[in-house]
């Protein structure tokens, strides 16, 4: 009898110590406490996403490791209340060290004689899936990424800039990608604002399932309601079974443009739509479980919509717990040359040109307009230019412009010049060919003196070769030397 005790004893300690290396072999963190939140398993993964040590975790009480808002966000309170799972949730938390944590988690509750007795979680680490992400897409090499069967063309890696307000967009859209949270992404026509969903949808969970845009100001209101819904046969003359946007789009996501244009009755039905997760296709009683994220779009504050009742309060809520804004070509001119060169290259393969470079002069026009359309807008001007430019052209210049273009461009430019420049300084009727040799001049100082004289630094910002600088240089009578601090 001893003996079999002694034998039963062993073996339970052999298959405790197995089940706590398989749990320390895996990679996500496995976390449990007992229903009074006393911490019972935290594995190895565990330590490296918390930055801690097991030692100092086992045995303590969760309300003293763990700082979050109110006590029911704690995973524990929240899976005993429900007596559920909890699946695919996402949290912020800083630990008693002030250690910031962001994780994707699964809580189950533990049963003991039909009791919840513990609570046990399964954790994902947001920055290193955001890493896993970025080193997938990296290794299919940027042209890969184009035409994507899941309905988009773009990655997040497809959008070029070097400008503050650019960088810290990106960094935005790389961290909520991997979350299931609701998009608002606010920016003027034409910043790129479907490139950003098509982005965030890649770097997401949703990228293998489809991605479905619709431009809520292009369709009627009586046919926006039975593309998003769907139909039945016999709703109405002609109508056939068809699911609409919403179901089309399981387990992807759905990419709502200009969602301002939608009329308040659709706003009430999208925002019962989000509320309860079902969609009733028209004509049909039967209503249908939908699961895809939603990412929205505008170029008007919704807000300033809504305080003057042109949009619902409820369905802004829903739709804007996180929200991406794009600023304006405007407001971040580091990024033109580098557009138009990425345009240039675009049209050169398109066109069969050989375009290596832009003027100094059409850049200084470039960095002077105001680019009311923003990145869509420089785009159509470069194609314009390039439709008309010789094919055996290497420099992509003021002439290559269509005249509409060059004299809005250069009203623009004078208007901040004389905006600038006292009016002693200004010179009636000074000839164009001296105008555009200031204008030349002024810029290539300028772009000297922010890159303390180094005339490759400068090459490069400006987009011609080291050689074609040191020319102008010359021509212009320009020192580089007088450039360099200390």
């Amino acid at each position: 009898m001893i003996d079999n005790k002694q034998k039963n004893y062993e073996e339970l300690y052999r298959e405790n110590r197995l089940l706590h290396e398989i749990i320390d072999a895996i990679s996500e963190g496995v976390y449990a406490a007992d229903k009074d939140g006393t911490i019972l398993i935290y594995n190895r993964a565990f330590e490296r996403i918390e930055d801690t040590k097991r030692q100092n975790m086992l045995g303590k009480k969760d309300t003293d490791i763990y700082t979050l808002p109110p006590l029911a966000n704690l995973q524990r309170q929240a899976v005993i209340q429900s007596k559920k799972p909890l699946l695919e949730q996402y949290m912020t938390y800083q630990l008693y060290t002030g250690k910031k944590v962001d994780i994707v988690y699964n809580s189950y509750p533990f049963y003991d004689n039909g009791e919840i007795t513990a609570v046990y979680s399964i954790n994902r680490d947001l920055p290193s899936i955001n890493e896993l992400l970025t080193k997938v897409v990296s290794c299919f090499g940027r042209n890969k990424s184009k035409n994507r069967l899941n309905g988009t063309s773009f990655s997040l890696d497809d959008i070029i800039g070097a400008s503050p307000p650019i960088k810290q967009a990106l960094k935005q859209a790389r961290k909520i990608a991997p979350t299931p949270s609701t998009i608002m992404i606010y920016g003027e026509t034409g910043t790129g604002k479907e490139l950003f969903a098509q982005g965030i949808h890649n770097a997401s969970c949703y990228s293998s399932n489809p991605f479905i845009a619709v431009n809520c100001a292009a369709l009627p209101e009586n046919l926006m309601e039975s593309l998003l819904m769907g139909t039945v046969k016999g709703a109405f003359s002609g109508a056939i079974d068809s699911p609409g946007l919403f179901e089309q789009a399981e387990n992807g996501t759905l990419f709502l443009d200009e969602i301002n244009s939608l009329s308040l009755p659709l706003q009430a039905k999208l925002l019962r739509l989000l509320q309860d997760k079902v969609v009733r296709r028209l004509g049909d009683k039967k209503e249908r479980k939908i699961n895809c994220r939603i990412i929205s779009a505008t170029n008007q504050s919704l807000y300033e919509a809504a305080s003057k009742g042109a949009f619902r309060e409820d369905l802004l809520y829903r739709l804007t717990p996180v929200i991406l804004h794009i600023a304006p070509l405007r407001e971040r001119p580091e990024d033109i040359p580098i557009l138009a060169l990425e345009f240039v290259s675009r049209f050169n393969e398109q066109l069969n040109l050989n375009i290596k470079h832009l003027s100094p002069e059409l850049l200084e026009l470039f960095s002077a307009h105001n680019w009311p359309g923003n990145v869509r807008e420089l785009e159509h001007v470069i194609e314009s230019a390039m439709s008309v430019v010789e094919n055996t052209a290497t420099e992509l210049g003021i002439e290559d412009l269509p005249s509409f273009l060059l004299k809005r461009m250069l009203s623009n430019l004078s208007s901040n010049r004389l905006n600038n420049t006292p009016k002693s300084e200004i010179s009636a009727g000074i000839p164009l060919t001296e105008y555009l040799r200031q204008c030349e001049q002024d810029y290539i100082e300028k772009t000297l003196k922010m890159n303390n004289g180094n005339v490759s630094d400068s090459a490069k910002q400006i987009g011609i070769s080291r050689q074609d600088l040191h020319y102008r240089l010359r021509k212009l009578g320009i020192k580089s030397t007088n450039y360099k601090s200390g």
